[in-house]
């Protein structure tokens, strides 16, 4: 049995998922709360924890923007770190000398977005994917990007190189329907994302992404495929951004009404209401669960946010080097 399988067949794995999507949640709205540039993620938690929870420790992730922090956590990081690394302050992994909303440390085997310009990390993770299947069979490389960065030229290329050298990657498209106010349905031609995978000869599936259980089952297989050397997937995930492209969107380009109904299906809600009916869940324990921790959330990010950017000369040797042995006289 896989470890995703393990998570969706057991009460300690569906716990384990619940406790995955409370956590993204929480730090997502705890950075709203204290940022007004950050990309909102809220709705789109069951594909970043279907899409990359229970990963090898030697997998290589590149997640999209929005949760890029929340797979950090399932992957060990600090939260305070985190936050740091979003404000620049010293307490970050690069010691407050670089901000970004993807701010890993690089022992994650998380690809962190080096360049405004998105596309790039699904080169990233195609070259990794390539170095995994030289030196390390068995790991996969996971990457996640958005509706509007799938019509960037890098990301048919990377494509097709997947196909071509036969990569152990998965590709996830995490489709929120707006590529900031522009919605998919306007800018992509010939159907959903994965009939231009499709073109390629590359394996797609088409999943709902607002269900937790269909994205990490859809992420499983094809991880398993890969690791067998089956070659690479696309997982198209069909989910909604709830938020603003930004926290100071006007959201102009979109009805009440249309944001109402899709909040009808949100993925923590339903989730919850499966553990319910399972008896797993209390009824009053999931917004309970979500209040508390984005409460201690918003503390924590408050407090990364508020501690400045500390000395930015003194520890640009021990940032450069692997062994810092003092500056050459």
């Amino acid at each position: 049995m896989s470890a995703a399988s393990a998570l969706l067949e057991t009460p300690e794995g569906r716990q384990r998922i619940w406790s995955s999507l409370v956590t993204a949640r929480a730090f997502d709205q705890a950075m709203c709360e204290h940022n007004n540039h950050w990309h909102e993620a809220r709705g789109e938690e069951a594909v970043i924890v279907g899409g990359f929870l229970g990963l090898g420790e030697n997998d290589v992730v590149a997640p999209h923007f929005r949760g890029a922090c929340a797979v950090s956590l399932f992957r060990g990081a600090d939260p305070e770190t985190l936050a740091a690394g979003v404000f620049g302050t010293a307490g970050s992994n690069s010691l407050g000398h670089w901000r970004g909303d993807i701010c890993p440390h690089p022992d994650s085997r998380s690809i962190g977005m080096f360049s405004g310009s998105l596309g790039t990390t699904v080169a990233y993770a195609t070259g990794a994917a390539l170095h995994l299947q030289r030196t390390a069979p068995g790991n996969v490389a996971v990457c996640a990007f958005g509706d509007g960065t799938a019509n960037a030229g890098i990301v048919s290329e990377s494509m097709n190189l997947a196909v071509m050298l036969h990569l152990p990657i998965v590709l996830i498209c995490q489709n929120n329907q707006f590529a900031t106010s522009l919605r998919a349905s306007d800018a992509i031609a010939g159907g959903p994302v994965s009939a231009r995978a499709r073109g390629f000869g590359l394996p797609s599936i088409d999943v709902d992404g607002n269900d937790v259980r269909a994205v990490l089952a859809a992420r499983d297989d094809a991880v398993a495929k890969a690791r067998e050397g089956g070659g690479p997937t696309f997982i198209h995930a069909t989910t909604y951004r709830m938020g603003g492209h930004y926290m100071n969107d006007p959201e102009n380009y979109r009805t009440a009404e249309e944001v109402a109904s899709w909040a009808q299906r949100d993925p923590l809600d339903r989730f919850a209401a499966e553990l319910v009916a399972l008896g797993e869940l209390g009824p009053e324990e999931a917004a309970s669960g979500v209040r508390s921790l984005t409460e201690r959330m918003t503390e924590l990010v408050g407090g990364a946010k508020g501690a400045g950017v500390g000395d930015v000369v003194a520890p640009l040797g021990h940032s450069a080097y692997a062994e810092h042995q003092g500056w050459a006289s």
